[in-house]
């Protein structure tokens, strides 16, 4: 018993370690916060993956992650409505917890075990005033059980993302009525920011939004995805066009860039993550091939200048291969 109750005690006070220099690292970004605090959640748990999800008017989507090397569970990104987050949700009141899914009679027909292969996992509610704004979670392949200290950390890391959530919805809220503001500004004083072709935001408007959205991304030091396609203006594209945009995150960016060529800006969103949302986007838009590259725009690539020609090089890569998507990294 006392050889049980010091690894106990050596358990919580390594968690409490981590907590410590999670907080030291990431005190007032926000970013920072989401993506160590889920990385040290792997780490200490020596799970799979741990999971920040949102609910939103087009459903629950996976906002940051991280991974374990080498995971074997894949499609939650495509269909996180399909894991055990959507319980979580409808329950807020109390962590849901799972030991083994494949054993358990409530869990063993669920969508999450049977098509994503989570075997164990362990989750809270986000809450933000008084409504359910999405999840912190850990998942693995593998049997596994979740010791107090564990679930008190996962608390402990919820309230946190909770508070850090209700601050930058404030900044987010702030930030867009400023930009609504020099957004009208420029309207009154110029009116062609809208293409009548498409219906969709021009390169002028880029020029405005590029205002409003880099200083973000250099002082986090976060990379922007942009992707180049081009497609014919039949009857309906326009159309499409428009539902696109009005599913995309509140501060991803479609454009007509040229005639019948459209560009997607996505700030603070690697690779991994372009790959998601474009598959979605190309859900409604078709399969068109597409350009893509990411930009870090810092001391060394302060325009998207350089940026854009990778995309466009990587654009006329695809359509030479046929290939649905090539991306060029420099």
């Amino acid at each position: 018993m006392v050889v049980k109750s010091q690894k106990r005690r050596a358990g919580t006070s390594g968690h409490l370690t981590a907590l410590s220099d999670l907080l030291q690292d990431s005190r007032s970004d926000a970013a920072r916060l989401f993506e160590h605090g889920l990385e040290m959640l792997v780490q200490t748990f020596h799970v799979d993956q741990a999971l920040l999800t949102r609910v939103t008017h087009l459903g629950h989507e996976v906002l940051w992650w991280a991974s374990a090397p080498d995971t074997p569970l894949t499609g939650i990104f495509e269909t996180p409505e399909k894991g055990f987050c959507p319980f979580v949700i409808a329950h807020p009141e109390r962590p849901l917890t799972i030991r083994d899914s494949a054993h358990e009679p409530r869990w063993r027909k669920a969508s999450g075990y049977l098509e994503l292969g989570i075997r164990a996992y362990a989750g809270v509610a986000l809450m933000v005033g008084d409504q359910v704004h999405g999840t912190l979670c850990v998942q693995h392949h593998a049997p596994r059980a979740f010791s107090r200290a564990e679930l008190a950390l996962l608390k402990t890391l919820g309230h946190l993302v909770e508070r850090t959530l209700e601050t930058e919805n404030i900044k987010q809220e702030l930030q867009a009525a400023m930009d609504a503001l020099e957004l009208s500004s420029a309207v009154v004083e110029d009116s062609a920011l809208v293409s009548a072709r498409s219906g969709l935001p021009n390169r002028r408007y880029l020029d405005i939004w590029l205002r409003a959205s880099l200083f973000m991304a250099r002082r986090r030091r976060e990379p922007m995805a942009l992707a180049l396609w081009s497609q014919p203006m039949v009857p309906g594209t326009k159309g499409k066009l428009a539902a696109a945009a009005a599913h995309l995150r509140g501060e991803d960016l479609l454009l007509e860039l040229s005639a019948d060529q459209y560009l997607l800006m996505l700030p603070h969103t690697a690779d991994t993550g372009a790959e998601v949302l474009l598959d979605r986007l190309q859900q409604s838009l078709g399969r068109h091939p597409t350009g893509a590259t990411l930009w870090l725009p810092d001391g060394k690539d302060m325009t998207m200048k350089s940026a854009l020609s990778r995309a466009a090089k990587a654009f006329t890569d695809a359509n030479r291969e046929g290939l649905a998507r090539v991306w060029n990294h420099g």
